[in-house]
């Protein structure tokens, strides 16, 4: 677990689809009363589970997009009856998360410290942003990749044609897919990128630290265009 700021700590394992190195990463939110907010679970084992447990109680389970169920099953196995906050339509039965609940209703849940909002637009994905607002701190699920590979031929094949990146940080053209109304993916865009943040991290590579809100901005052009 590596701490990239005051009470915020990740967690990145590596994890990999039809060969495509992508990486699993965990963040880890310690509130001001000391319980722990996961985001997005991951392959992990005793160790990482060790050191998430050595921060403090785990309050909150969270995973930011309807396809990030890889490891949902274990986290509810490491972390049994913590409340579980599921984006709409995720592929695991609630039932097998219990006590789950929907993100929708996770706005106001952890107070001025945690901001969540749904990015419209993209009902496919239900891809949900978070702001930890004590470290400035944005968190992402699916919605921007920042692997670390040299952009060009050195990104493997499989990555480059099946999600059109050639370089990082990018977003997937199997997220554009999921564009249902563009307009609400703009408005939903420009209110998080209104937010006070310095950093992002991303489920899948490295946190974003270097002039990061206009890196985010140049990154979501593709939903940022006039309509």
């Amino acid at each position: 677990m590596k701490t990239i700021g005051e009470n915020i700590a990740v967690i990145p394992r590596p994890f990999s689809v039809l060969r495509m190195p992508l990486g699993k990463t965990t963040t880890v939110i310690r509130l001001t009363d000391g319980r722990l907010l996961l985001h997005s679970a991951g392959p992990w084992g005793e160790a990482e589970v060790r050191a998430i447990n050595q921060w403090g109680p785990v309050a909150g389970l969270m995973e930011g997009s309807r396809i990030h169920d890889t490891f949902a099953r274990e986290m509810r196995r490491w972390f049994p009856g913590v409340p579980y906050g599921l984006p709409a339509g995720f592929p695991v039965a609630a039932a097998e998360l219990a006590p789950a609940e929907p993100l929708a209703s996770w706005a106001q849940r952890w107070g001025d410290e945690i901001k969540v909002h749904r990015i419209a637009g993209l009902p496919r994905l239900q891809e949900h942003a978070l702001l930890h607002r004590a470290s400035r701190t944005l968190v992402l699920t699916d919605l921007v990749f920042n692997l670390d590979i040299p952009a060009g031929p050195r990104v493997p094949w499989a990555l480059r044609w099946i999600s059109g990146l050639k370089a990082f940080p990018g977003t997937s053209r199997l997220v554009k897919l999921c564009v249902k109304d563009a307009r609400a993916v703009r408005a939903s865009l420009e209110e998080i990128l209104a937010w006070e943040f310095d950093q992002v991290v991303v489920s899948h590579g490295e946190v974003i630290t270097v002039e990061a809100k206009n890196t985010l901005r140049r990154v979501l052009h593709w939903g940022l265009r006039a309509v």
